[in-house]
């Protein structure tokens, strides 16, 4: 009878180590299909950031053709250079333009040469631009032009005031004069 326990054993054994066999290569075999299915996961999610980027870039480029700055562009750099400078103004606008710098022209007559400049009158200059609808690049280099020609306000103050200011200013102070040696 020992014997027969013995084989027994043996046979368990046995059939314990292939069913060990068994789990284990089922086990490697479900790791392999997990992995496969993993890497067949980030392949797919690859692919879709790929497409989403390739998506992005197109409608980009089609917004960007659309856009009616760059038909503008293209349409002027198709044009041939002017003979002299550049203009600032577009087409569509120039009979505008044109009569409202005669309108502003005549009101500058009309009125007293600013003789200094000042970061205010800029800054209100440049709000009427944007109000009256000239572009924001034309107002830009508006307000260079401006910097570029201003000259300081002591040059204001140098100049001299107008004969009946002068007197009165001269009155008023000899009137001081005179109030101060009395008391």
């Amino acid at each position: 009878m020992a014997e027969e326990l013995d084989d027994i054993g043996r046979e368990t054994a046995a059939i314990m180590r292939q069913m060990l066999q068994l789990a284990t290569l089922v086990a490697l075999r479900t790791r392999e299909r997990g992995q496969k299915e993993a890497e067949a996961r980030v392949k797919v999610t690859e692919s879709r950031i790929k497409e989403a980027r390739e998506l992005q870039l197109r409608e980009s480029r089609e917004s960007k053709a659309r856009d009616p700055r760059n038909s503008e562009l293209s349409r002027m750099l198709e044009r041939p250079p002017l003979e002299k400078g550049v203009s600032l103004e577009k087409d569509s606008f120039s009979e505008h333009a044109s009569t409202a710098r005669s309108a502003a022209q005549a009101a500058a007559s009309s009125r007293a040469p600013i003789r200094y400049d000042s970061t205010e009158r800029r800054s209100a200059l440049a709000q009427h631009l944007s109000r009256i609808g000239v572009a924001p690049e034309l107002a830009a280099v508006r307000m260079l032009m401006e910097v570029g020609q201003a000259q300081p306000a002591s040059e204001a103050v140098r100049t001299l005031p107008d004969e009946t200011r002068r007197l009165a200013q001269s009155r008023e102070l000899e009137g001081r004069g005179l109030a101060r040696v009395r008391e």
